[in-house]
């Protein structure tokens, strides 16, 4: 988002805080930040002590990441998705700053904002969640679109404008997990006989960290839809052209009209100069509460944190970089920062996987959780009808299914 002055600042006018109130700062709206916001927005009517709550977050509009696909396809609206945090918040007393985050001063308990004056706080959440890694590959930058969030989804529908009087249009996503899959077959469906869509991995297998039943599933959409997949494919080059990489030791050029670069997700670093132990990932070494071992007034949740999995082994046995993972966080921090607040006793954070679920195309999807796995149309129902229970506010769902069931306001 584009830098505005600090005369035009970006905040949701709120009632001034209580001198007396507990300052709680909350730096990030994503699934961890925001729905953090909210619960602890919740738990604060019941405390001994007033609260003021504040969210600081430069984009306008929350991203409901999982269902950015379905925008490729129009069947879902950007509003559904992504609604502003002004909708959001306003039945809520949390003061929002649209602003950035330059600088986490733990010592002295303030946050600096690029352009607002800096905020103080006794209890600050930490959840920036995370980023593309950045390319090394030559020419992945200037040649190829990332697709995380609703900007990249916006510079994905001007490009495929573009394209729209071309017969055949040759598609290269590099990344065989997740969001590389789901790409390919929303751009098939949404493309149709004109795209030739072809996904790249150096891995061995699509979705690695994945069920076999997932894999199966997402195996049969590909093939049914013509995607060209090449595993085992070190990525070399990306330029104007296409996409260069090495399979069996040989050179192989894919033209591409368009390149999409899906490799590579890591944790968005500290923002400070007293940067809290960390892993070798970048992730911050928390407690089983989710806070700072040298500071129990700060929590940090999230791709930000190393969040135990007990129920998961080996490299595993860490909450993985999801939205599912900052969801259940989000609560469990918001309940431990009104037990401090009214002196309870804080409880750990126990991650649990909920299941797995990719959207494989136009209404279809695989969805997989407590030993059943449903597919197809169903797993489509599934899967929407789960990711609308999660959806931030009760006020936000019930517009989102009076559109769906085409119910006028």
């Amino acid at each position: 988002m584009p830098s505005k002055p600090s005369s035009a600042l970006y905040s949701r006018p709120v009632a001034g805080p209580d001198p007396e109130a507990v300052r709680v700062c909350i730096v990030g709206g994503g699934f961890g930040g925001l729905y953090c916001a909210l619960a602890l927005h919740q738990r604060s009517h019941h405390l001994p002590r007033p609260v003021h709550i504040t969210l600081v977050e430069p984009r306008d509009r929350f991203n409901f990441t999982p269902l950015l696909y379905e925008l490729l396809t129009q069947e879902l609206a950007p509003w559904e998705i992504a609604p502003t945090y002004q909708d959001l918040l306003r039945p809520t007393a949390i003061d929002l700053r649209q602003d950035w985050v330059e600088h986490l001063d733990l010592t002295q308990r303030t946050v600096a904002l690029r352009h607002g004056d800096p905020l103080t706080y006794d209890y600050l959440v930490v959840a920036l969640g995370s980023q593309m890694r950045p390319p090394a590959i030559a020419g992945s930058q200037a040649h190829s679109l990332p697709f995380n969030t609703l900007a990249d989804a916006e510079q994905l529908e001007r490009r495929l404008a573009d394209l729209d009087h071309r017969p055949t249009v040759r598609v290269v996503v590099a990344g065989a997990g997740p969001s590389g899959v789901e790409l390919a077959c929303k751009l098939s469906d949404r493309l149709g006989q004109r795209g030739h869509i072809t996904v790249v991995d150096r891995r061995g297998e699509i979705l690695r960290a994945y069920p076999e039943q997932v894999k199966r599933a997402a195996t049969r959409a590909l093939a049914k839809r013509g995607v060209a997949v090449y595993l085992n494919a070190a990525i070399a080059a990306v330029d104007a052209r296409g996409l260069t990489f090495g399979i069996q030791g040989q050179p192989h050029h894919c033209p591409a009209d368009l390149v999409l670069w899906t490799v590579g997700t890591v944790p968005r670093p500290w923002l400070g100069g007293d940067r809290p132990s960390h892993t070798a990932l970048g992730q911050c070494q928390v407690m089983p509460t989710l806070q700072l071992p040298a500071y129990s007034n700060v929590f940090v949740l999230g791709d930000m944190a190393a969040m135990a999995a007990p129920d998961r082994v080996g490299a595993r046995a860490q909450a993985p970089l999801t939205a599912q993972a900052a969801y259940q966080a989000a609560p469990v921090v918001a309940h431990n920062v009104a037990a401090l607040i009214a002196n309870r006793p804080l409880k750990p954070f126990v991650y649990n996987h909920l299941g797995d679920m990719l959207t494989l195309g136009q209404g279809e999807a695989v969805v997989c959780g407590f030993g059943l796995c449903i597919t197809g149309r169903l797993g489509a129902f599934s899967r929407r009808w789960a990711y609308w229970l999660r959806l931030p506010t009760m006020a936000h769902r019930w517009r989102v299914l009076k559109h769906r069931l085409g119910i006028k306001p």
